[in-house]
């Protein structure tokens, strides 16, 4: 099942879900910002939260996945802080997020949905190339590569704690 997230949920369940969400960047993206990132602080996803940007997977009454998803343009949507429990890898938690995103963008008047992969600029990550290709296989087309800054314009203090040049790899998918 997933659901809009709500500050009325249980403090339980949005710090099991914020805990999933640190630990899934932290253990992919280790190589672009260190080790012990933290992707995004609590008042921030809290933020969204309350923005309704975010939406939230359960198994049993349990959270287990988490995803942003938001209207950047007049008929686009974009998803983003995608994660999932990893004692749950391979269940299909990933994927029902997505296709969750694409049909709340089509009941929503989206046509197209667009989103990013950061990865090292000068060298391969193998989670990133799995990336790419699941992106792929659920028919995300690649469009573009996009320096950090490029896309990010309001990030210059962000830009500041990579670790490594990086980038961002831009994807669409058509919906309607």
């Amino acid at each position: 099942m997933i659901k809009k997230a709500t500050l009325s949920l249980s403090i339980k369940t949005i710090d099991k879900a914020y805990s999933i969400l640190i630990n899934a960047y932290a253990q992919t993206e280790s190589e672009i910002w260190g080790e012990n990132y933290v992707r995004i602080s609590r008042e921030e996803y809290e933020g969204l939260i309350d923005k309704g940007e975010i939406f939230f997977s359960f198994k049993d009454k349990q959270v287990n996945g988490c995803i942003q998803i938001t209207n950047p343009e007049e008929k686009v949507f974009s998803f983003g802080l995608l994660a999932i429990d990893f004692t749950q890898k391979g269940e299909g938690i990933g994927k029902k997020l997505i296709l969750f995103a694409e049909e709340y963008a089509l009941k929503n008047g989206g046509n197209k949905m667009i989103l990013e992969i950061l990865k090292p600029r000068d060298f391969e990550v193998p989670f990133k190339i799995f990336l790419h290709q699941w992106y792929s296989d659920l028919g995300y087309q690649y469009e573009k590569t996009i320096s950090f800054l490029g896309l990010k314009t309001e990030k210059i203090e962000k830009a500041k704690q990579l670790k490594v040049p990086a980038v961002f790899d831009c994807y669409s998918k058509n919906l309607a």
